[in-house]
């Protein structure tokens, strides 16, 4: 199967200007590392328009443009994003189209209720994954959401957003009721813990090790490492290590380095004790420079770099297995 387990969709904000700030904000490496922003100083308007990145920010992704988007992918992990503050504005995946039936005016705080409407459009291609900040409106609102999700909405997992939402991933009095609330509904926990270019989040609550606590007191619970932990991979992939129940999956990561440097890294996570069969391939679709179908030819034709970079070539099912198989498995759509 090709499975695309990391990808967004819908809007972030009701306010186009607003949403087209976030992205400028995010992206201004990106554009300064092509050299079509200036790297001295912060760029005018004119500048940003003739980067290519408009002043209308981007455009409206819903089912259709997803699903345009992943030719020949089987499936789709679409994830929510919770709602919190930023810059006084209440953000989070919202429907500013109206087109999805989910009544009343675009809230945030309706965030599953949008991905579920998303997952309803295509059921057997759209993977749903909740997400809930128990830092907005407390721990009981947080669980009671994520309940709420899986089993009155039908979503399949959860994703944790704690570096964005300002709250630790090892807090116990914050973070372990979702934890245990996950494990009791059956869902595995995707935690975005690995960097982020935006100006808010906090890289010391990005660590990957801040999840080793998680992985001591839920032993049985299903977690996702987002982004495989970059820039802190090998640490990521010790916690792959350590905890039989710890997955990683590649989007984010992926994009950022060469052919050559992904082979690499593949080849070395057998000798870490990491087998291949616990990563899987995502894009962070629609993001810059996440083409579903560019990163997933990336990790298709990794072999044609074995020979210049002096490596074996990955064994076929090993690709297989990262395109799709191995998150199948996972989520049980396919027999072991």
């Amino acid at each position: 199967m090709l499975i695309d387990a990391h990808s967004h969709i819908l809007s972030l904000a009701a306010d186009p200007e607003f949403t087209a700030g976030y992205g400028r904000e995010g992206s201004l490496c990106i554009f300064r590392s092509m050299g079509v922003l200036p790297s001295h100083r912060m760029p005018t308007e004119d500048e940003w328009e003739a980067s290519g990145y408009s002043g209308r920010g981007w455009p409206l992704i819903g089912p259709a443009e997803s699903l345009r988007d992943h030719p020949g992918f089987d499936k789709i992990v679409v994830l929510a994003v919770s709602p919190q503050y930023l810059e006084g504005r209440l953000i989070g995946t919202v429907d500013t189209g109206g087109t999805l039936g989910v009544p009343g005016p675009p809230d945030p705080e309706r965030c599953n209720d949008y991905v579920a409407a998303v997952v309803r459009a295509a059921p057997d291609r759209f993977i749903g994954f909740a997400s809930v900040n128990p830092a907005l409106r407390g721990v009981r609102a947080a669980v009671a959401e994520l309940r709420r999700a899986v089993t009155e909405l039908g979503l399949s997992g959860v994703k944790l957003y704690p570096m964005y939402q300002h709250w630790s991933p090892a807090d116990r009095d914050l973070a372990f009721p979702v934890y245990q609330a996950a494990g009791e509904l059956g869902i595995p926990v995707m935690i975005h813990q690995a960097g982020s270019t935006r100006i808010d989040a906090a890289l010391e609550l990005g660590r990957p090790a801040l999840l080793d606590d998680v992985g001591r007191c839920f032993r049985d619970l299903r977690v996702i490492v987002a982004h495989c932990g970059h820039p802190w991979v090998d640490e990521a992939l010790f916690l792959l290590t350590k905890h039989p129940n710890f997955y990683g999956e590649l989007s984010y990561l992926l994009a950022s380095i060469t052919r050559r440097d992904l082979l690499a890294l593949l080849r070395r996570c057998e000798p870490m004790f990491v087998p291949l069969e616990k990563l899987f391939f995502g894009t962070d679709y629609p993001g810059f420079l996440y083409d579903p179908v560019a990163l997933a030819e990336k990790v298709r034709s990794v072999n044609d770099e074995a020979d210049a970079a002096g490596l074996d070539p990955l064994p076929q099912p090993k690709l297989d297995g990262l395109l799709g198989d191995n998150f199948a498995r996972f989520l049980g759509l396919a027999a072991e």
